[in-house]
């Protein structure tokens, strides 16, 4: 189900209105759920990603080119984020959201089966390049005074799943959480906010193709307590939230959006 936007009450849309958002994989299924929504809001918000087609499809989309920009990075080079930053400043003065959504998973494979090159594209996206965004823009958000930055992980960087194997993938999203939290902690005398959403099953085009046997769907669906999984824009409501003055004392914090999977197991 997509929510309708125009429906939320104005006071509440405005909440975050005027906030300059960069949101890293904006291309995909959950980052473009996430510039929509902030974008709905009011935010002036700024598409980061390597598929210049696909961010140019979510921009269109949002339909605001006044406030809204695209700019082709790839989060694990040091100078293309520096770049990244300096357009944004430049076209809109400041930044006040940093959502790391960015990320990749890799086929399940046994660890002592995997190559150096496959925990090296995990590790260099999932970590290096929320490190590499998170340490350009803190600068510009102390001397704001204050921002909010939000970190995508996984349940799967809290638990594993048995014969499921995804331990590098695992071991980044961990990685997250800790990060989160060190980030709330050192940052926060700058008022700068740091928080993490850990998704479960999110529909996307990894898991579509088996939500068209409806027997595999019933089956994925009945391991959650709410007995369906999650739409890309469950995580764009708690972005939203995590970003907003709705959660000024919130930092540090790891939010569960997972159908309640986590909490019975």
């Amino acid at each position: 189900m997509l929510v309708n936007f125009k429906r939320i009450p104005a006071e509440i849309r405005g909440m975050i209105k005027g906030k300059v958002a960069m949101v890293t994989g904006a291309g995909g299924g959950v980052g473009k759920a996430i510039s929509k929504r902030l974008a709905s809001e009011g935010c002036k918000v700024v598409l980061l990603g390597r598929d210049r087609a696909k961010l140019q499809k979510a921009a269109s989309e949002i339909g605001d080119k006044k406030n809204t920009m695209t700019i082709i990075t790839d989060i694990t080079k040091e100078a293309e984020v520096l770049s990244a930053i300096d357009q944004t400043i430049n076209s809109f003065d400041k930044i006040d959201i940093l959502v790391n959504n960015a990320g990749i998973i890799n086929d399940p494979v046994p660890f002592h089966e995997m190559t150096d090159d496959q925990w090296d594209d995990l590790i260099k996206t999932n970590l290096i390049g929320t490190f590499r965004m998170t340490k350009a823009v803190i600068p510009v958000m102390i001397k704001n005074g204050g921002g909010s930055i939000v970190n995508i992980s996984s349940v799967l960087g809290i638990r594993s799943i048995p014969n499921v194997p995804l331990s590098v993938y695992g071991v980044t999203k961990a990685g997250v959480i800790m990060f989160t939290r060190s980030i709330a902690v050192e940052y926060g005398q700058y008022k700068i906010r740091c928080n993490c959403i850990a998704p479960s099953t999110i529909r996307s085009s990894i898991i579509e193709p088996y939500l068209q046997d409806e027997g595999a769907k019933k089956l994925l669906e009945s391991t959650f307590p709410l007995r369906k999984i999650g739409e890309p824009e469950d995580i764009a409501g708690a972005v939203a939230y995590l970003c907003s003055d709705d959660s000024k004392w919130v930092t540090g914090t790891v939010m569960m959006i997972d159908g309640g999977i986590s909490a019975k197991q």
